[in-house]
């Protein structure tokens, strides 16, 4: 592999990678080493990065995962302005479609929110709405809408004069009014803001000067009649190669180049080995690497498709060989030329998907699934479009009927030497047709200004750096979701909660007040020509902020380590302790930063100290079954204690939530009153009959034996009584929906509604539905505003009858209790216009 860091323009693209955030379109002819660069920034750049590719194979190749899997995306146009719903026949959909239909995990949003690059390579096949797609998803779930891609920075890597995006017709109608072209710089995103430019222009795979200017020619379309001499030279229609001359065939149908392959090897006469791939866990057979079953004979012609790894380098991308030798776990293959044949090994490719690392917050890869084969393809033919990337000494080529743009450069820029090219169709000027769009587009970019441009983005970058380093919004917008998850819910957690949660917030948002008025200082400090990090003045006052926000942030995260928030349902503990987590990698994250910066900024610091992060142990869980801690404003603690212990001994044998055995009110009125009797204990709130006669003679057990210890008699009759509950009219069915409405006003959910009342989960819905129609509640208060406004277009023109035509268009990202739901709102919504008009 060629790593030359010398070459300026290279080295140009490592200096904007590493140190902006300016986007990069690195481009260049075939074999001036984009692939190359691509490994090079992976293993080199210490900013945190996922790659992506169009395809299966490419991403494999790549090393990476395809677009739509990494961020979901449907294979439909995706219209980037107003509404895709008269295009629901083709799969279209609009930024509300799009984020609605997302099921994205809370892992893979905190994936989208740590990346710092992202790498897409083939661009040249990516489509400019999957771009504005990939914008839109990032802008969302990094709550940036106002920085292309959320924030972060793309690498570009290919070349638009080979393989084209593909746009089926019906699909290029829709897209055509939105887009001046198929290809990724036409995106809504790249116009606004477009990428650097950087072309690879020194070229390694060719050296023949006259070979090269004609592949210009050709990959510019603008081949003269010396070009085409020059060409046509090769030009013999009826070459026959011999076996031990090791062409290849270039073709344009992936049928010709198989027939080729079986008609060459039936005539080589020893018998068929079969090599099965070992393929284990997740591997797509759509991008599977070679072939599953590899059918080779002694004699067959054939090419490797990798590089070797081994220091001595034997083979490379390409190389054409001829298989000597084959043994039960050993292939030997001669290339012409060399004094000993190769002794092929087995190459294992990965499949890859990216995670978090929880302790680090680094995006890491996975390995999920490998495929295992020897790097071997029969090498008597291959298509053109399969043949990208790779190098051949001798080829013969059949491109006269070439059906995309690009096709004759592709094919003829894999050759080292013109003179191991033979033409089997004349090349013609219709076979050439590269794209008018991409030769204006290359033409309109402005190479000479790219050093100028680096130094200003250097201090754009190092800026923004300094800025977010004080940034608190994140952490805010944090702590307000974990905080309204106590408030809305006040009733499910424990009486300390609110005031607990409320202390942080107004310390976290007094620690915001203070860090927006010294951004107007550091706004007028980053004034100054000179970058941050030789910033004089801004160094000196950088010191003494880090210094104050780091204690700051020391104090509030021991606090939050502190917390006293407890529940009995499982789902507000599950939820606050989400959440609560998340604002503590935050500013644990933020708190390292500042602690790297004690001593001022430097970017090489600040990126190798971010990736040493280690998040430090934390260990809050608010569910009470959880808790250890004895309840130090009950009369009697360790009574508490004892019956917490039951109730959480009884859970854990019948799974059952909490509150369903015994609340914390219950048990706290238990400690406080000392029920001594199941007469007694069906005064307690949350104790029926049934409960009584389930559970009733465990606590009671407890209780008795403490009274007895502590010569304490009961309090019962202190207790308020407990409300009479009326009589409830089976036939009533606006009673059954009080109830429901009641629960759910109580912070409870469907499921536990449904649980609760003994009742399916559609029963509830449809009582919480009537109460939606009525506008008693929001219907965001039960489904999230992306899956109304997914919904919502396909209910404009119902008339009643039955919904499932709806749910069959809306497919498994919504449930048929969602529609209802949605359906009760527009009835309401539809109520509120008549009374207004």
């Amino acid at each position: 592999m060629i790593t030359d860091t010398s070459n300026i323009n290279f080295q140009l693209a490592t200096d904007f990678i590493n140190y902006t955030n300016r986007s990069v379109f690195l481009t260049g002819k075939a074999g001036t080493g984009k692939t190359t660069f691509l490994k090079y920034i992976r293993k080199h750049c210490i900013k945190q990065m996922a790659v992506v590719a169009p395809t299966g194979v490419a991403a494999i190749n790549a090393g990476g995962v395809t677009i739509h899997s990494f961020f979901q995306l449907p294979f439909g146009p995706f219209i980037p302005e107003g509404s895709a719903n008269n295009y629901n026949g083709i799969g279209a959909v609009d930024k509300h479609n799009l984020i609605g239909r997302l099921k994205i995990s809370s892992d893979r949003r905190k994936i989208f929110q740590q990346l710092e690059l992202l790498i897409i390579d083939e661009i040249s096949m990516v489509r400019a709405d999957v771009l504005d797609a990939i914008d839109t998803v990032l802008k969302h779930f990094r709550n940036r809408h106002q920085e292309p891609f959320g924030g972060i920075q793309l690498l570009f890597i290919g070349d638009m004069f080979q393989l084209p995006p593909v746009a089926k017709d019906e699909e290029w109608k829709i897209l055509g009014q939105y887009y001046s072209s198929p290809y990724f710089f036409s995106s809504k995103v790249l116009v606004e803001q477009e990428p650097a430019y950087i072309e690879l222009n020194k070229i390694y795979r060719q050296t023949d000067e006259r070979f090269i200017n004609v592949l210009n020619s050709v990959r510019n379309n603008d081949l003269d009649e010396d070009g085409y001499e020059i060409l046509h030279k090769q030009y013999n229609p009826n070459f026959q190669p011999n076996k031990e001359a090791g062409y290849i065939t270039l073709t344009t149908h992936n049928s010709k180049a198989d027939a080729i392959n079986g008609e060459e090897i039936e005539k080589v006469a020893t018998p068929f080995h079969f090599f099965n791939a070992e393929i284990k866990q997740d591997f797509s057979e759509k991008s599977y690497p070679a072939e599953e079953v590899l059918k080779l004979k002694v004699g067959a012609q054939v090419m490797f498709i990798k590089n070797d790894l081994d220091k001595a380098k034997r083979y490379f991308n390409g190389k054409i060989g001829v298989i000597e030798k084959i043994e039960t776990d050993k292939i030997l293959v001669q290339c012409k030329g060399e004094a000993e044949a190769i002794e092929v090994k087995k190459y294992l490719w990965e499949n890859i998907r990216y995670t978090l690392n929880k302790q680090s917050q680094k995006v890491e890869e996975e390995v999920v699934g490998s495929f295992t084969q020897y790097p071997l393809r029969l090498a008597w033919a291959i298509t053109i479009h399969k043949s990208q990337g790779l190098t051949f000494e001798k080829a013969v080529v059949d491109a006269g009927r070439a059906f995309a743009p690009g096709q004759v450069y592709v094919a003829l820029s894999r050759c080292t030497n013109l003179e191991g090219v033979v033409l089997l169709s004349r090349i013609t000027p219709s076979s050439l047709h590269s794209d008018d769009r991409i030769l204006e587009f290359s033409n309109n970019q402005h190479a000479a200004q790219l050093p100028n441009t680096l130094q200003n983005e250097k201090q754009y970058y190092q800026s923004k750096l300094v800025l977010n380093i004080f940034d608190f919004n994140n952490a805010v917008q944090l702590c307000s979701k974990w905080a309204r998850v106590v408030r809305e819910n006040k009733g499910a957690f424990n009486t300390q909660a609110a005031s607990f949660v409320m202390d942080i917030q107004t310390k976290l948002q007094g620690l915001q007040q203070v860090a927006k008025k010294f951004e107007i200082e550091l706004q007028h400090l980053l004034q100054h020509q000179s970058l941050p990090e030789k910033n004089e003045p801004l160094q000196i006052r950088f010191k003494k902020a880090a210094h104050y926000f780091y204690n700051e942030l020391h104090f509030l995260l021991d606090e939050i380590k502190k917390s006293t928030v407890i529940t009995d349902s499982r789902q507000y503990a599950m939820a606050y302790n989400e959440d609560v987590r998340d604002l503590f990698e935050n500013l644990a994250l933020q708190h390292h930063l500042l602690q790297i910066c004690l001593n001022g900024f430097n970017v090489d610091d600040y990126h190798s100290g971010k990736n040493n992060f280690q998040l430090p142990h934390f260990s809050v869980n608010a569910y009470a079954k959880n808790t250890v801690s004895i309840k130090t404003n009950s009369p009697h603690p360790n009574l508490y204690l004892q019956l917490k212990k039951l109730r959480d001994s009884i859970c854990d044998k019948t799974n059952l939530a909490l509150y369903m055995v015994a609340s914390g009110t219950t048990i706290d009125e238990m400690a406080t009153f000392l029920p001594l009797t199941l007469t007694d204990l069906k005064k307690i709130t949350g104790f029926g009959d049934a409960k009584v006669d389930k559970y009733g003679l465990q606590f009671l057990d407890i209780i008795v034996r403490y009274c007895n210890e502590h010569d304490l008699t009961t309090l019962i009759q202190q207790k308020s009584p407990k409300k009479e509950k009326k009589e409830k009219s089976t036939t009533s069915k606006i009673a059954s929906k009080d109830e429901s409405l009641a629960l759910f006003k109580q912070g409870k959910t469907v499921a536990e509604i449904a649980a609760e009342r003994n009742v399916t989960v559609q029963t509830i819905e449809g009582h919480l539905a009537y109460f939606i129609a009525t506008g008693e509640i929001n219907v965001t208060e039960l489904l999230s505003k992306e899956k109304v406004n997914l919904i919502s277009p396909f209910l404009k023109n119902f008339e009643g009858g039955s919904i499932v035509p709806i749910k069959e268009k809306l497919g498994n990202a919504v449930s048929f209790g969602d529609i209802k739901l949605v359906l009760a709102w527009k009835e309401f919504e539809d109520k509120q216009k008549v009374e207004t008009s």
